[in-house]
């Protein structure tokens, strides 16, 4: 059962809140491609479309708008990903190490860090 969207309105609100991560070449078909296979789930505030998370088996990547910052992790979005983790077991993600407010995000939630590929930073949680 997907929980998620293919709405382009979501695919292109997360793209929107992630694309400063990706090289200057990086195309926004180009990411629609690689997550193809990935639930979206719409966040919104207010009525607005704030990003969304991307989720992949027990991978998970919050694409959220930084003028949402703060605003947007909600009891329900909280429930949501702690009943996805149960099915999993775990969770993982991935932050920029210049992020960080998605670094902060991540730790507060109850991710710990477990490593690092370059600039990019990996945690889990059990």
């Amino acid at each position: 059962m997907s929980m998620g969207s293919r709405s382009p309105d979501v695919i292109r609100a997360a793209w929107d809140a992630s694309r400063w991560q990706f090289a200057p070449d990086y195309t926004y078909d180009q990411f629609a491609d690689a997550i193809s296979d990935w639930e979206c789930w719409p966040v919104e505030v207010g009525g607005e479309m704030a990003g969304a998370l991307l989720v992949k088996g027990c991978e998970l990547h919050c694409c959220i708008k930084p003028e949402f910052f703060r605003r947007w992790a909600t009891p329900g979005m909280y429930r949501r990903v702690m009943r996805h983790k149960a099915l999993y077991g775990r969770l993982v993600t991935r932050v920029n190490v210049d992020h960080d407010a998605g670094r902060e995000f991540v730790e507060r939630f109850g991710f710990t860090m477990t490593g690092n590929t370059g600039h990019v930073l990996h945690y889990e949680m059990r």
